[in-house]
C-alpha cells in the first residue's frame, strides 16, 4: 500500500501551525530576495553556470523586480498566503512540528528551483516584457499566470467549500462530492498540480513545467488518490463508493 503522507489524527498542535506559518512566511521574503538582491544569480555563477545579467531582473536605479521577475517572486508569495490560509481554515489533521518543518521545507525547495532556473541562462524566459500592459499582450506569458491563478483558486475554493459542508452538524457522518469536488473526488489535488506547473512555466518554460506537472500528476495518481480512497472507503463505505461511481473523474476533470 502506498505511504500516507497526511496525519490522520484530528487534534490541534498549536506549536506545529505557529512553525508552518512562520516558514511559509519567510519563503516569500527569501523567494523575493533570491530573485532582487541577486542571490540566485550568484549561485547559478558559482556553479559554472551562466545568469542572465542582473538589469534583466531588477532595475540598477531602483532595485524594482522587473515585471515578469516581480510575477514569479507574487507566485511564491500566492503559494505562502494559501497554504498559511489553508492551516488556520481548512486543517483538522494535527501538524507535528516535524511535519511543519519537512512541508514547509519542500516548498521551499520547490520556489527556490523555480527561482534559480529562472535566472539560469538556459532556462530564463528573460529578456520579458519590461511592462505589465505588454504582459497582457504576451498570450503564452499571460497564460502561464492564468493557469496558476485557476489552479490555486480551484485548490483553495473545493478545500473551503468541503470545510464548509463538514462544519454543518446536519452533514455528521456524510462524505462531501459537491461543488467543485462534483467534477473530480479529488480536485485540489489537481488544482495543486496545474498552479504548480503554471509557476514552473513562469520561471523556467515548458520543459520544466512538463517536468513538474508529471511529477506531481504521477505522485498523486499513484500514491496520494488510492491511499485517500481507501481511506474514505474504511471510513464511510458505500457512500464513498458511490460517490467514485458517480463522478469519473479523480484529479482533473474531462482529463483523469
Amino acid at each position: 500500500m502506498p505511504r500516507d503522507n497526511v496525519s490522520r489524527v484530528k487534534k490541534t498542535n498549536t506549536i506545529g501551525i505557529l512553525t508552518f506559518i512562520g516558514l511559509r512566511a519567510a519563503d516569500s521574503v527569501f523567494q523575493y530576495a533570491l530573485l532582487q538582491r541577486g542571490w540566485a544569480s550568484s549561485l547559478i555563477q558559482r556553479l559554472g553556470a551562466a545568469a542572465v545579467s542582473r538589469d534583466m531582473i531588477a532595475h540598477t536605479s531602483t532595485g524594482q523586480l522587473r515585471p515578469q521577475y516581480a510575477m514569479i517572486a507574487f507566485m511564491a508569495l500566492g503559494s505562502s498566503v494559501k497554504q498559511i490560509l489553508n492551516i488556520l481554515l481548512v486543517l483538522e489533521q494535527e501538524m507535528s512540528p516535524l511535519s511543519a518543518v519537512a512541508i514547509a521545507l519542500f516548498n521551499t525547495i520547490c520556489n527556490s528551483l523555480n527561482a534559480l532556473l529562472s535566472v539560469w541562462a538556459v532556462t530564463s524566459q528573460a529578456p520579458g516584457p519590461d511592462s505589465f500592459l505588454e504582459i497582457l499582450q504576451n498570450p503564452l506569458l499571460l497564460a502561464g499566470v492564468g493557469f496558476y491563478v485557476v489552479g490555486i483558486v480551484v485548490e483553495a475554493a473545493s478545500e473551503l467549500q468541503r470545510t464548509a459542508f463538514k462544519k454543518d452538524s446536519n452533514n455528521k457522518g456524510k462524505p462531501y462530492a459537491g461543488g467543485l469536488f462534483s467534477t473530480a473526488t479529488h480536485i485540489n489535488y489537481g488544482g495543486y498540480t496545474i498552479w504548480r506547473a503554471a509557476y514552473a512555466y513562469t520561471s523556467a518554460g515548458w520543459p520544466w513545467a512538463l517536468g513538474i506537472f508529471s511529477w506531481f500528476f504521477y505522485d498523486f495518481a499513484a500514491r496520494g488518490v488510492p491511499v485517500l480512497d481507501q481511506y474514505l472507503l474504511d471510513r464511510y463505505g458505500e457512500q464513498w463508493q458511490a460517490i467514485k461511481d458517480r463522478v469519473p473523474y479523480r484529479l482533473i476533470p474531462g482529463i483523469y
